[in-house]
């Protein structure tokens, strides 16, 4: 099957979205492959410096959403160089579901998308799953979106 992308970016939007997508990629039998990117920049030394510090951010929070998990579907995680909405919008295309945290609330309380969730939903070459901000609920037996 083809794997369940999550967008993260460090926030607890993207910790939320990481927590959702494991239980339902296990139920679904699929993998999690988890995308973080940095900026491309001119300095090689500072485009290496910020990759590393991505990898190790990327790496601690998918160890504790793993931990979370049982069992825990297998999962894969990359630092890509690129701006996040091209890069996961590229991804997309071998996906089965993208799974990315919303932006938040707005201040009149209506629901605010950001940039890059925006430019997946509409480029994006597979469903595209947005966890509210708050504590995620993971698919559950009844559940409206279960994996088939």
């Amino acid at each position: 099957m083809r794997p369940v992308l999550v967008g993260v970016d460090g926030s607890d939007q993207s910790r939320r979205a990481l927590a959702w997508a494991l239980p339902y990629a296990a139920k679904a039998g699929a993998p999690v492959e988890a995308i973080m990117t940095v900026p491309r920049t001119d300095d090689a030394a500072e485009t290496h410096a910020m990759m590393r510090e991505a990898e190790a951010t990327l790496a601690a929070m998918v160890g504790d959403a793993v931990a979370d998990v049982e069992p825990a579907p297998p999962v894969s995680f990359e630092v890509v160089v690129g701006d996040p909405a091209v890069v996961l919008v590229n991804a997309s295309r071998t996906a089965h579901l993208v799974v990315l945290g919303s932006h938040g609330m707005s201040k009149i309380s209506n629901p605010a998308l950001g940039s890059v969730s925006t430019a997946c939903i509409r480029m994006g070459s597979c469903p595209v799953l947005v966890i509210p901000a708050g504590k995620p609920e993971p698919p559950d037996d009844e559940g409206a979106l279960t994996p088939r």
